[in-house]
């Protein structure tokens, strides 16, 4: 399998928070900006079916607040910013993105990654007191979308 199904979790006050997905590697393609992520496209934060966030608790990324759910998750990198996108529409191929169904945006923040991850991964890292970040590490960049776990 070209891109297998990861799970990324984390635990945030007694509730799981799940980000399903396929991780395709970078085989010598270029990744942000380039052939897998090209500039203002939405990407399906992924590979083949849509990559899925399920949380038991609402969780409140920028200015979105989640009820507990199943979302599908959304990458547009452009010039200016990368934005991770949720979406209410679940169970479709990546490729089936509706904007008509999105939440709304947040805007990550991008930096280099420490080492080339070949690898597409997912990380949600635990920051404290209730809070923690969604990682997208790809190539030579890792974009991050910070989030609060609401009581």
């Amino acid at each position: 399998v070209l891109s297998p199904r990861m799970t990324a979790t984390a635990g945030f006050a007694q509730g799981p928070i799940f980000i399903n997905y396929g991780s395709p590697a970078v085989r010598g393609r270029t990744v942000w900006g380039g052939t897998l992520i090209p500039l203002d496209t939405i990407w399906r934060t992924g590979a083949n079916e849509a990559t899925h966030l399920a949380t038991s608790k609402t969780i409140q990324l920028g200015e979105m607040t989640l009820a507990p759910g199943l979302y599908t998750l959304w990458t547009q990198h452009t010039q200016a910013a990368t934005w991770l996108i949720v979406n209410r529409q679940v169970g479709q191929w990546g490729t089936g993105y509706n904007a008509a169904n999105d939440i709304g945006r947040v805007a990550m923040t991008m930096a280099p990654a420490p080492d080339h991850v070949e690898d597409f991964t997912i990380t949600i890292r635990s920051l404290g007191q209730n809070r923690g970040a969604i990682d997208l590490a790809w190539g030579d960049r890792v974009a991050t979308a910070g989030f609060v776990v609401r009581p």
